[in-house]
């Protein structure tokens, strides 16, 4: 599968680093999703469910989620699949409170 960054995600990705246990459940995850042939492959692998994937409710319900503590965690990376490409998908940004620093609205693409 092919990832995009967001410039929300580069900026966010800064911090992370300093958070040794979700850093390197973060390079588990992206491993798992490059590997993944598709989305709809994705969404059913067991790994995924290790970290909680799932997808945002209300007004970002086009965003899922990894919890990067696996439990109990508020560190989480939020994703997006690109719009009718299935193999194709965004790292929107890494929120670091449990989605209260992730708004929509704000996130910037690259052209």
């Amino acid at each position: 599968m092919d990832i995009k960054h967001t410039k929300n995600f580069d900026n966010t990705l800064k911090k992370l680093k300093s958070h040794h246990k979700e850093y390197n459940n973060f390079l588990n995850i992206l491993d798992i999703i490059e590997h993944a042939r598709d989305f709809k492959v994705l969404t059913n692998l067991p790994q995924c469910k290790m970290f909680n994937f799932e997808r945002l409710k209300y007004d970002k319900s086009e965003y899922y989620s990894f919890n990067l503590s696996k439990s109990r965690g508020v560190i989480r990376l939020i994703v997006k699949p690109v719009d009718d490409n299935s193999v194709e998908l965004y790292l929107i940004m890494i929120s670091y409170n449990h989605y209260e620093d992730f708004d929509p609205r704000k996130v910037i693409f690259y052209e």
